[in-house]
């Protein structure tokens, strides 16, 4: 489980039943075991729970688990209209990996279902519903920047999700839904999918050794997923009007290059090999200035990153499924 410091009193003030879409993924499944420390009415949303890595791990109780297919309108109005959730938090996306190619499927997962959820909601009302959105909204325009600045999309991922930006927008400034869309920077930690950089870092540090990087000069603004489940519970605590429709960069403002990473990793891990680079091919949407701008939640929300990176890496090689 992971290691975030919560009040009883801070989680017990959320409204419920709280639900949340794509618990099957990485941060999703670390939101629920956390609420899951602190209340019952907690609604995990799983396509497949029986296929799920995650779920084979660490089952969560079962009543806290529920399958519905959010790309089926019968199966989400059932859900909506059994559970009538009022904090919701859609994690859920689709083409953030490599291997996830289907463009239909990026369009269908990210932005189609977004509407079709919170068309739904409408009906029963709700009190706060938190968006995931990614860093990758701001495609070409990465060198920090600010919630205000432009979007330059660079690929069909980042365009979906630019698109729930604007829905979200729309919802909240036009409707006055209490809504709000969230751009996650490069999140690390427990339960993140195995072949992703810190996670594929981690596991050769542990047999001794580093992998092969990419680029050298590549960067990152890595945040830590306590950080992360921390900014969501502040976000849905403070939902109000005056952030109605807003997007909120989760970042730590940091530029850190995978030369950086690696260097650091070596020291604090006492490794003796030297890391070597060039050696895997950069992702096509790979940047050397990526890093985000966290001003705008620090000053209205009162967030901020905590866990540097150092601590943060060694708090993951710690982890362990209990």
């Amino acid at each position: 489980m992971i290691d975030v410091k919560h009040t009883s009193k801070e989680i017990e003030k959320i409204s419920g039943p709280i639900a949340i879409f794509g618990a099957g993924g990485f941060v999703g499944f670390n939101l629920l075991w956390d609420f899951l420390g602190y209340r019952k009415d907690i609604f995990g949303i799983f396509s497949e729970p029986k296929k799920n890595w995650r779920i084979k791990m660490k089952p969560p109780p079962p009543p806290n688990v529920v399958k519905c297919n959010i790309l089926e309108k019968r199966s989400l109005q059932e859900f909506i209209n059994t559970y009538k959730p009022k904090t919701i938090f859609n994690l859920a996306a689709y083409g953030a990996y490599s291997t996830q190619k289907d463009i239909d499927m990026i369009y269908q997962t990210n932005f189609n279902s977004t509407y079709a959820i919170i068309e739904e909601l409408k009906k029963y009302g709700f009190s706060a519903y938190i968006h995931a959105g990614s860093q990758s909204e701001y495609g070409l325009n990465s060198s920090g920047p600010s919630e205000q600045d432009k979007l330059i999309p660079n690929s069909h991922y980042a365009i979906s999700k630019t698109a729930d930006y604007y829905l979200l927008k729309y919802y909240g400034k036009i409707e006055k839904l209490p809504v709000v869309h969230v751009r996650l920077y490069s999140v690390y930690g427990p339960w993140e999918d195995p072949s992703r950089l810190i996670p594929t870092l981690i596991s050769h540090v542990k047999k001794g050794k580093l992998p092969p990087f990419v680029d050298p000069n590549i960067s990152r603004d890595f945040v830590y997923i306590d950080d992360v489940i921390k900014a969501l519970v502040i976000i849905t605590l403070q939902m109000g009007s005056p952030i109605y429709g807003e997007a909120f960069n989760i970042a730590s403002g940091k530029k850190t290059t995978i030369k950086e990473l690696a260097y650091l990793t070596k020291r604090i891990f006492n490794l003796k090999k030297e890391p070597e680079f060039a050696k895997m091919k950069n992702r096509a949407w790979d940047l050397k200035e990526w890093y985000g701008n966290p001003e705008k939640i620090e000053k209205l929300i009162g967030w901020k990153a905590t866990t540097f990176l150092p601590e943060g890496l060694k708090k993951f090689s710690e982890f362990k499924v209990k």
